[in-house]
């Protein structure tokens, strides 16, 4: 569809911060997200029949599994499919599941607010958003587990995705949107430049990723907010770089333990969230979808 600037407003003022604040504090509900523990297919559970409940009939777990700590566990992502004119596919993802600083300890409380419950409420006021929106090209909401233990779900989904010859147009990964911590209302934009070849594997979807970039960079200040240009870097993203897919990512610089006393903590709860600045990034997301899906795309 071809929008205008009227009408990309309208829909992003359908986004709600109160929405945006039950389904984070629904998430830190659980006791813990690690991906040893029985409550992730709780909190998966949870994801599952939210998405349902927007009208999402084509949603579904994608089984896979992994050794985590010496032990084998059955570990599911989820997969939500919203079709398009085309099958040209724009994946909005983020990992649901979670860690306290010792990787291993999957029974101490882990709320999991910032990261990442604020990426996955993201997503599931998005998908809310656009479920009565008639798009050019199809779009896929996906929720990965074992993030925390080395990419485990989006390795294994991004496989998935290749080996079944599904064409993904566009990826955007949200990892920890909710406090802006590198500067007072910036979000970090990751496009794949990274100029380590272990977070960069094919040179040539680069070019590609960086105009991505420029087109989420261009609607920030629709919604309001800075911007930083970064590269893409340890997170969810990068299995599908990997494959030649083009990326890019949204992070709001919390990953620090050493300046932020959240992280990996049970005090990663949601008030320490900026309700407004998560509300900004979703919009911005949404934006750069609605932009993507309106420029004609051969």
């Amino acid at each position: 569809m071809d929008m205008n600037a009227r009408e990309m407003q309208s829909i992003l003022e359908e986004v709600s911060l109160e929405n945006l604040k039950q389904n984070l504090n629904r998430l830190s509900d659980f006791h813990t997200r690690h991906s040893k523990s029985p409550l992730l297919n709780d909190a998966s559970d949870w994801i599952i029949n939210k998405l349902k409940g927007l009208g999402y009939k084509n949603t579904f777990y994608h089984f896979f599994k992994s050794t985590i700590d010496n032990k084998e566990f059955e570990l599911r992502n989820v997969i939500c499919k919203k079709k398009g004119i085309d099958d040209k596919t724009i994946m909005i993802c983020a990992h649901y599941d979670c860690i306290m600083n010792r990787k291993e300890d999957s029974n101490s409380r882990a709320p999991g607010a910032n990261d990442n419950g604020s990426g996955v409420s993201a997503i599931i006021e998005i998908a809310r958003v656009l479920a009565k929106e008639n798009l050019r090209h199809s779009i896929q909401f996906v929720f990965f587990s074992g993030e925390e233990q080395g990419l485990l779900g989006s390795k294994a989904y991004a496989k998935y995705f290749k080996e079944s010859g599904m064409d993904l147009y566009r990826l955007i990964n949200l990892d920890m949107i909710g406090n802006p911590f590198f500067s007072p209302n910036t979000v970090i934009i990751e496009r794949d430049n990274n100029t380590d070849i272990k977070h960069n594997h094919v040179k040539e979807n680069d070019i590609e990723s960086i105009e991505f970039g420029e087109v989420m960079k261009d609607v920030t200040s629709t919604v309001g907010l800075q911007f930083h240009l970064d590269s893409i870097y340890d997170s969810d993203y990068e299995p599908f770089e990997a494959r030649g897919y083009v990326v890019i990512g949204v992070y709001d610089g919390s990953a620090d333990a050493i300046k932020n006393p959240h992280y990996h903590s049970s005090s990663d709860l949601p008030e320490n969230i900026d309700w407004s600045y998560l509300t900004s990034v979703t919009k911005l997301v949404l934006a750069t979808v609605l932009k993507m899906d309106s420029i004609n795309s051969h």
